[in-house]
Parts: C-alpha cells; sequence; structure tokens
C-alpha cells in the first residue's frame, strides 16, 4: 500500500467502519499514515476489515461498541483516549436507510430507528469527543448526511431518512458554529448512492457507473480531515457522482 503520510501522527477514530465506505476510508487513511481506531459491533465484520486492510493492520485498533448508546459511546471513546491519549479526527460514518412507505404508513420503529441510528450517533460520538479535542485546540468532526437532507428529490417515500439526514446537516452546522474559534472544524458529506456491494445487492438493475465511488469519496474525507482543510468549516459537501 503506498503511503504519503499526510496525517502521520494522527488518531482518526471511524464509526460504521465495517461498512462499505467505512473499510474503504480506513484504508485510505491508514494508507496516509494514520492510526485508526474502527468502531464496529460485530466481530466477523471487524475480521473482514482486518483482511482487506492486510499489511497496515497493526495501524488499526478496533473498538466494540453501540454508537447509539450513551453509555457504550463514552467507554469507547474514553478506551480510545486511554490508548492514545488523543483524537485529532472523528469520521461518524455509521448510517441506514428506511423507506417505502409515505409519511403516513411510516412506521414509529422506523421512525425511531433511523433517528438514533443516523443523528443521535452523530450527536453522541460528537459530543464524546469534543472535550478532548477543545483540550488539544484542534480536532475535525466529519458527518455523513445525504442528498435528500438537501434537494427534495428522493424525499418522497423516504421521508424518516430525509429527516434524520437533515438533522445531521443542522448538528454539523452547529458544531461548527459553536467551535469555530477552538481549531475544532465541522463539515459533512452529501452521498447519493455509494457504490458498495450491500447497495448493489440492494438495487441490482440501477446503473452502477452513476453511482460514487467508496474511494473516491474516501479522498473528499481525507481532504477534509488534513491541514489544508484548516481555513473552512461547516460545509455540506455533495457527493453525487453522475447522478
Amino acid at each position: 500500500m503506498a503511503r504519503d503520510e499526510s496525517l502521520k501522527g494522527k488518531t482518526v477514530l471511524v464509526t460504521g467502519a465495517t461498512g462499505g465506505l467505512g473499510q474503504a476510508v480506513v484504508k485510505r487513511f491508514i494508507g496516509s499514515g494514520a492510526v485508526v481506531a474502527a468502531v464496529y459491533r460485530d466481530d466477523a465484520g471487524f475480521r473482514r476489515l482486518l483482511d482487506f486492510v492486510g499489511e497496515a493492520e497493526g495501524s488499526l485498533s478496533g473498538f466494540k461498541a453501540d454508537v447509539t448508546s450513551e453509555p457504550e459511546v463514552r467507554t469507547m471513546v474514553d478506551g480510545v483516549l486511554a490508548r492514545y491519549g488523543r483524537v485529532d479526527a472523528l469520521l461518524n460514518l455509521v448510517g441506514a436507510f428506511r423507506g417505502g412507505p409515505d409519511i403516513a404508513g411510516t412506521a414509529e420503529d422506523d421512525w425511531d430507528f433511523l433517528m438514533r441510528t443516523n443523528l443521535k450517533s452523530a450527536f453522541l460520538c460528537s459530543r464524546a469527543v469534543l472535550p478532548a479535542m477543545m483540550k488539544a485546540g484542534s480536532g475535525r468532526i466529519i458527518n455523513v448526511a445525504a442528498r435528500p437532507a438537501v434537494e427534495k428529490k428522493g424525499r418522497a417515500k423516504a421521508g424518516a431518512y430525509a429527516v434524520s439526514k437533515a438533522g445531521v446537516v443542522l448538528l454539523t452546522e452547529t458544531i461548527a458554529e459553536e467551535f469555530r474559534r477552538s481549531g475544532i472544524t465541522a463539515h459533512c458529506i452529501a452521498p447519493g448512492t455509494i457504490d458498495t456491494p450491500e447497495n448493489r445487492a440492494a438495487i441490482p438493475d440501477a446503473d452502477f457507473s452513476k453511482w460514487t465511488d467508496a474511494a473516491d469519496i474516501a479522498e473528499v474525507l481525507l481532504f477534509l480531515v488534513s491541514d489544508a482543510s484548516a481555513v473552512t468549516s461547516g460545509a455540506v459537501i455533495p457527493v453525487y457522482g453522475k447522478s
């Protein structure tokens, strides 16, 4: 794996690390010299991540946690800080999609699940790392919104998902405003459909050439974590590919 060393000495905490986007991000960040603390829930998924990363696994540590649980998030972040002493960047990549019914037919359980998974997780993890970032006088928080959070297209019959991701946008902008004088920046990306094995299996008849490759999104995230992005905060960045 080629290494550019742009993140050498940085500790990056990644939730959703075992997903299709998470795997690509973890591998790219390790390739840039970062040490990655990967948050996961499924042991088999973490083993697959280790296999995917391959020879660079010495730069990767796993932390098992449910990021919708406040006690588990606090224990996880305390563990990362105990091991590495700092969190230079938090990438809230964990997320889920449920759609189909219109708002009138949306089940309360589906609404609550999406609010917990997409929005509450980003809030809990951001809140947990901010004290250490404030002490260090620097930090990066990157969240994942979605195209329906910023455009009307795609909201119909996916209302709960769109609302949860719109909340991610507002959370990101709020963090950016509250901490803009502290050396901490916050951004979010708004993907269309990401080209992952899971999405291909879920939508087999789609034109995959229009989707955004997970590795390309990892490059965007790498820039947002790098020193080159230090002069900006609060951006909502579309990553739609050709769609």
